[in-house]
C-alpha cells in the first residue's frame, strides 16, 4: 500500500503541466467543502451522512499543487440486524494536478491519508463502541470554476481506501461535495 501511494505521488509530481500558467497566478488557496458520503467496512455499508472539510493548497510548479485537507464524515445506518453510527476524520496530503484553461480546470489528486474513526455498531441487539486510527490512500477528482478573480467553486469527489484495524471499522469511504476556495 505504501509503495503504491509513493508511486502515485511521484507520477503526479513529475507530470508535465498541460498548459502554461500565468506569472500572476495565485500561489496559495484556502477552501472548504460540504457534501454527503458513505463508509464501508470489510463486508458491507456502515452508513451514510454529511461531510465537511477544509483545505489549504500551494502551487508547486505549473498546474501542480500540494494540498493538505481535513474532512469529517458522519455516518448512520439504522434498521435491520446491523446498525452503526459514528464519524471518521480524515487528514490527507495530496498532490493535485490541474488541467485546462484558467476559467475552469478539471483536476485529479492522490496522496496518503490518516483516518480517525469513532462510533458504535449494534448487531442483533449487542452494541459495541468502536475507535481506530488507520492509514490509507486518497484519490479524488473535481472541477475548479473561477467565479471571481480569486474565488473558485465546483464539485469534488474523493474516495479513501484504509487499512482497517478491525472488521467493523471503515475500510472504504467516499463522498461527493461542493468545494469553495479563495486563492491568494
Amino acid at each position: 500500500m505504501k509503495s503504491a501511494c509513493f508511486l502515485v505521488l511521484i507520477g503526479l509530481a513529475v507530470a508535465v503541466p498541460v498548459s502554461a500558467q500565468r506569472a500572476d497566478q495565485p500561489r496559495m488557496a484556502i477552501g472548504a467543502v460540504a457534501g454527503a458520503g458513505r463508509t464501508w467496512d470489510d463486508e458491507s455499508n456502515i452508513g451514510s451522512g454529511f461531510v465537511a472539510g477544509a483545505r489549504i493548497e500551494r502551487r508547486l510548479f505549473g498546474q501542480t499543487r500540494v494540498e493538505v485537507s481535513a474532512d469529517i464524515l458522519r455516518h448512520d445506518r439504522r434498521g435491520g440486524a446491523f446498525e452503526a453510527e459514528g464519524r471518521t476524520g480524515i487528514v490527507t496530503v495530496a498532490v493535485v494536478q490541474r488541467f485546462g484553461g484558467m476559467a475552469a480546470q478539471p483536476y485529479l489528486l492522490a496522496g496518503p491519508a490518516i483516518a480517525r474513526h469513532s462510533g458504535s455498531t449494534t448487531f442483533v441487539g449487542v452494541q459495541r463502541e468502536r475507535s481506530s486510527t488507520d492509514t490509507g490512500l486518497a484519490l479524488g477528482a473535481g472541477l475548479a470554476v473561477r467565479v471571481r478573480s480569486r474565488v473558485e467553486v465546483g464539485p469534488e469527489a474523493r474516495a479513501f481506501s484504509m487499512q482497517a484495524s478491525d472488521d467493523s471499522n471503515p475500510a472504504l469511504a467516499y463522498w461527493v461535495g461542493l468545494r469553495l476556495a479563495y486563492r491568494f
